[in-house]
């Protein structure tokens, strides 16, 4: 074979005489062809141990097995090698895997993900028994996760120490019990997602059932789209999006278990019942360290004697408001800044995260920072949309000195807009090329100014355009020759174009139906469309919502959203259609559209003289280069990007609606994020994505928060009720309650965040009573093993 490398090599597993080679051999031969290929199609017959040990990072791998697949497949994956089994597969899929992609498009048998540490394993089928085995974590790296779409078999997760898995009761072999029978004996670790019946036999000693909270939600949501695609399923994205059909069992800490059999007891007890029932009045180190220093340690000992140390642990994790928003922005700090007076500095301070703050922040977006707020704990959380609407009329912070780069931005939409937005104030010369009149996308053309207010909108597109270094064209139409000419004349591209493309279904009587999309834009017009008395909306999402409340602004009498689930509607939108009268039908299965109305699947018919359809955009992308690879999902293609938004063309990158479809915060943030990585990039630093963990609500002392009887309406009131999570508040409670006098406030030089101070304790004087810990009302001193 030639060392040569070639794109693609295929193996079979027959020889010349067509008889089927053995396993070790076929394995020699597909190690060798991937020694000069980065994809390999393996014509496999019932060979075992494919995959094994192949691909690296440095050197990615693509395995695609055409025919039956024997034992063991993926096994010892690599982090790198992706494994595609196209039909079903034997026993042990992913066993001992460390980091490949497993994806198995049928069923697969007993033991898949056994001993697994690492990657990920796709089934597009069912699995049988004891799946998700002996699983283990390093929390260093990724979870090991197993996604199966229909059902398991008996014993699964047994053992589980870490991994995840996602069983989604599609078409299950068992309907009555998707998750087999004894399930998560002996797990210690990790949780399973799952969506169907089950018998209830699971461990309730080693595991917990409930309903998903947001950040597993915001997790499985997230990763579903993908799963689909991968297995070829992606028309399920629906289906398998109703929050309330899915269930999570999630392992039960070792803290928890001591208590189900114990309970809470004194020290005097445990030692009497437990210890020495264990150790025979011993201890477990006595045998292998029999020389140990075995002398009491003091209960108030200070120094090297304590057992843990306390940490002044000021905004290592970040607070619930910012790790939500898809923006993150430092909510805390800007409080942090208004309750000291320095109110300048913090709208300046918000306007360095979003161009759009009144209109966004301040009234669009459903304010995740809001839903997510600790003081909710309390009493009400902190009102985000108040400080957003502040920023109103404050004029746009000072841009930095040229670095002599300029990035060319294809879209003017929210997208766009927030990365030269961001360029222009780091000094790079930012110039949009927006096909429409006007900036702001769908922001500006399609949402009802009766809740987008057009005082504020115009507000603040005229702050946007006399931003320095930031140049708009309107009116501009784009090809690939035009795309071409733009990365001649720019040192970079960036496509925030969105969807603007609608999606349609071809049931009879189709033509009748009108584009959400283009009845909104008409709406916004100086001709909308002629609206009947009763209107029907095909589809209950948000911008449905918006499309009602038009219609019943244009003259509608009567206005009725149809699902085919239950509407994904929600917030403010929903509330305005139906303070206005719409209803929800669902769910309602569209068979055709007549001249009388819409039909549905039953016969029903939902009277109408104006329907409008409202099931998404796509985008629309004839201009894209041959170089910019698409991932194609439900129908549509989508710009495949990376974390920082990079395309496979190194000087084009795409932001927003084109990767994948979000809120404007969505948007807002996607754009902000890219355009850190040019700035970083073109002022030869490294970038670093926002990495914080959110800080857990455990470890604030609501205590200390007194609640209020009404939500407030002003900056002040919202500042001075921001719990400051995670975040010091110069508060003193620490330095003056430690007993022994060790903690102690000190000036340093500023950081970046301006905090000019910092507490210590003294470790000559420290007794490790967590005093301060138990204390901090913002969760900033925790103790630590010394």
């Amino acid at each position: 074979m030639s060392d040569t490398k070639q794109s693609v090599i295929t193996v079979r597993g027959l020889d010349e005489q067509g008889q089927r080679i053995s396993s070790k051999n076929f394995e020699e031969a597909v190690r060798k062809a991937a020694e000069s290929a980065d994809e390999l199609i393996l014509e496999s017959f019932g060979q075992h141990n494919i995959g094994l040990r192949l691909g690296s990072r440095e050197r990615p791998l693509t395995i695609h097995v055409k025919g039956p697949a024997g034992q063991r497949l993926g096994c010892m994956g690599m982090p790198g090698a992706t494994i595609i089994c196209e039909g079903s597969s034997s026993d042990d899929v992913g066993y001992l895997n460390i980091g490949a992609d497993v994806i198995v498009k049928g069923d697969a048998t007993n033991g898949v993900c056994n001993a697994m540490a690492g990657g990920r394993v796709m089934i597009g089928g069912s699995i049988g028994a004891r799946g998700l085995t002996m699983t283990k974590w390093n929390p260093d790296y990724e979870r090991p996760e197993m996604w199966v779409l229909g059902s398991v078999g008996d014993t699964f997760a047994e053992f589980n120490c870490g991994g995840i898995g996602v069983v989604c009761g599609v078409n299950p072999k068992n309907p009555a019990n998707v998750l087999g029978y004894r399930p998560c004996l002996g797990m210690v670790g990790g949780k399973i997602f799952y969506r169907g019946a089950t018998d209830g036999s699971y461990s309730t000693t080693n595991a917990k059932l409930g309903p998903l909270n947001d950040e597993e939600w915001l997790w499985l949501i997230e990763r579903l789209p993908e799963y689909l695609d991968k297995i070829g399923r992606s028309e399920l994205l629906p289906t398998l999006s109703v929050r309330e059909e899915w269930q999570v069992l999630a392992a039960i800490t070792p803290q928890e278990r001591a208590l189900m059999f114990s309970g809470p007891m004194p020290m005097a007890e445990f030692r009497r019942r437990i210890w020495d029932q264990g150790f025979g009045g011993g201890d477990p180190l006595r045998d292998i360290a029999p020389g140990l220093e075995r002398s009491v340690i003091g209960v108030i000992e200070p120094g090297d004697f304590r057992r843990k140390k306390p940490f002044w642990a000021n905004r290592d994790a970040a607070a619930p408001c910012t790790f939500f928003c898809p923006i993150h922005i430092p909510t805390i700090d800007r409080l942090r800044l208004i309750r000291e007076g320095r109110t300048e500095e913090a709208y300046e301070m918000l306007l360095r995260y979003t161009p759009l703050p009144a209109s966004v922040c301040g009234t669009i977006c459903p304010n995740l920072c809001i839903q997510n707020c600790s003081r909710e704990k309390i009493d009400y959380s902190i009102d985000a949309s108040v400080l957003g609407r502040a920023v109103r009329t404050v004029d746009p912070p000072k841009a930095k000195a040229r670095i002599g780069k300029k990035v060319a931005i294809i879209g003017g939409g929210p997208a766009g807009m927030a990365v030269a937005w961001h360029l222009a104030l780091n000094g790079i010369e930012a110039h949009i090329f927006e096909k429409d009149s006007r900036l702001g996308g769908k922001l500006g053309q399609t949402i009802p100014w009766e809740r987008l207010s057009q005082a504020v909108w115009d507000m603040e597109i005229e702050r946007f355009c006399k931003t320095e270094n930031l140049h708009v064209n309107l009116g501009v139409s784009m090809s690939r020759d035009k795309v071409e000419e733009l990365k001649n004349e720019f040192d970079y591209v960036v496509i925030a174009v969105g969807t603007h493309q609608p999606r349609t279904l071809s049931f009879p009587g189709h033509e009748r139906v009108i584009p959400a999309l283009d009845y909104l834009k008409a709406a916004k017009s100086d001709s909308p469309m002629a609206t009947g008395k009763q209107v029907v909306v095909i589809g209950a999402g948000n911008v449905g919502c918006d499309v009602a409340a038009e219609a019943y602004r244009l003259g509608a009498d009567q206005v009725t959203l149809v699902d085919i689930q239950k509407p994904l509607a929600f917030g403010k939108e929903r509330a305005a259609a139906e303070t206005l009268g719409a209803t929800f039908k669902w769910p309602f299965m569209t068979r055709e559209v007549t001249a009388e109305g819409v039909v549905g699947a039953d016969g029903t018919v939902l009277p109408a003289q104006t329907v409008i359809i409202s099931i998404g955009d796509i985008p629309s992308l004839p201009f894209l280069p041959e170089s910019v690879e698409v991932v194609k999902v439900g129908g549509a293609a989508w710009i495949k990007t990376d974390e920082a938004g990079r395309t496979s063309d190194p000087r084009i990158l795409a932001v927003g609606d084109v990767e994948r479809p979000g809120l404007a915060t969505n948007a807002l943030g996607a754009g902000k994020r890219t355009a850190d990585y040019l700035i970083a990039t073109c002022n030869g630093r490294d970038w670093l994505p926002f990495r914080q963990r959110m800080i857990e609500y455990e470890s604030l002392t609501l205590a200390h928060y007194d609640p209020v009887s009404d939500r407030g309406v002003t900056e002040d009131q919202q500042a001075a009720r921001c719990l400051s999570c995670g975040s010091c508040r110069d508060c003193h409670l620490c330095e003056t309650i430690c007993p022994t006098g060790a903690i102690s406030r000190r000036e340093i030089t500023p950081g970046a965040d301006g905090v000019d101070y910092e507490y210590v304790s003294d470790d000559d004087k420290c007794i490790a009573c967590g005093f301060c810990a138990d204390t901090c009302p913002c969760g900033i001193w925790v103790l630590r093993p010394y």
